[in-house]
């Protein structure tokens, strides 16, 4: 490192003073003497790259949504509330929280009746989907197959490739292919035969009344319910307004009508109706990414500070000689900001590429475990 040197300067003389530039002493620092900024420059490359992860997950988290996929035709959904709201007295405060429920929330079948005589409303579906096999004479099952009211054709989109809609005691069984296709997924069952499907309810025989060409099994909108192992109660309520009437109109009046007994859903947030696990993923990537984020905050901005008081201390005698030659303590002062500043814009900007890498693995653990939604995107 060199230094200008300048005659002694009059009393009073303040153009010798503004000779000692800081920026130029701190660039000079940084450029000859790098071995003294590497601890501070590793620390706020390391705690850019924990931050800027948290950050994304946290991100991730406050924009978290799905698009719908079984109500994708559907422009109004009525669903039960997935989360429980509380409000909690902090003393002389109230704070409302709220938490998602642990299993789905169902609403009253019987709401859509009065979904239905709504003005605009062409048609409101109490929805149900569950699981349920085809059990063969031999004791063997298929694979494990959705099942629903024939209502939810209106808006899935499935159809009758031979027979008629299912009544009392039928069932129309999907023909679509599936793993290790045979009799037992039904690509072999006819119309008029007897089939028996374990569901929810238990096992029951059905008549085939009708086969369709999308995989599933479909009951009537009432046996749906009576089987689906929680009776009189629906995933949702489909509403499909009439042609021409506006969906947001029509929301609002169907929520008026039901009276806060479910929340009526448009847009993206039908998919919260489909019992999707948003809402926790939600809570938890929030949760992460404050917490970390702002813990590795702080340790950043603690271990910033004891590694440019290190360096500082180290440096001691050459501060001594500047101020030997006149440099006066604002300037050093003003050298040593000077000097972080120059460091931790280039550690800050080289901490976002591991820190985009940390949140993608940390993003695809949460997945792989279960805690995120498959279809929910990391926001980056």
């Amino acid at each position: 490192m060199s230094f200008r040197t300048h005659s002694a300067p009059a009393p009073g003389d303040a153009p010798a003073r503004r000779s000692f530039r800081p920026n130029g002493l701190a660039r000079a620092a940084v450029r000859f003497k790098p071995s003294s900024f590497v601890g501070t420059f590793v620390a706020l490359l390391l705690a850019a790259a924990v931050v800027s992860g948290c950050g994304l997950l946290l991100q991730t988290g406050a924009t978290a949504s799905l698009p719908a996929a079984r109500y994708a035709g559907v422009p109004v959904v009525a669903a039960a509330d997935q989360e429980v709201h509380m409000t909690v007295d902090l003393g002389d405060e109230r704070d409302e929280a709220s938490s998602p429920v642990p299993d789905r929330a169902r609403l009253d079948a019987a709401l859509a009746g009065k979904a239905a005589g709504v003005p605009g409303v062409a048609r409101a579906v109490a929805d149900v989907a569950f699981p349920v096999r085809i059990l063969t004479p031999g004791g063997g099952a298929s694979a494990t197959l959705t099942a629903s009211g024939w209502g939810s054709t209106s808006f899935t989109g499935a159809g009758l490739t031979s027979g008629r809609a299912p009544g009392a005691g039928e069932a129309v069984i999907g023909t679509g292919t599936h793993a290790g296709a045979g009799p037992a997924d039904g690509s072999g069952v006819g119309v008029g035969e007897r089939v028996v499907l374990r569901t929810p309810g238990g096992e029951r025989e059905f008549t085939v009344s009708g086969t369709s060409g999308t995989p599933g099994v479909w009951f009537s909108d009432a046996g749906a319910l009576a089987v689906s192992g929680h009776p009189g109660k629906a995933d949702a309520i489909a509403v499909l307004p009439r042609e021409g009437a506006d969906a947001g109109a029509v929301a609002d009046r169907v929520a008026a009508a039901l009276d806060g007994r479910a929340r009526v859903l448009t847009g993206d947030d039908r998919a919260l109706a489909e019992g999707t696990a948003v809402p926790a993923a939600r809570e938890l990537l929030m949760g992460l990414g404050g917490s970390f984020g702002g813990v590795a905050t702080m340790v950043a901005v603690f271990t910033a500070a004891g590694t440019v008081a290190l360096s500082v201390g180290q440096r001691s005698r050459e501060f001594a000689l500047l101020r030997a030659i006149g440099a006066t303590p604002r300037q050093l002062r003003r050298s040593i900001a000077t000097e972080a500043l120059l460091v931790a814009p280039l550690a800050g900007v080289l901490g976002c590429l591991p820190g985009t890498a940390l949140a993608v693995w940390w993003f695809g653990q949460l997945r792989a475990k279960g805690a995120v939604p498959e279809g929910l995107a990391l926001d980056r």
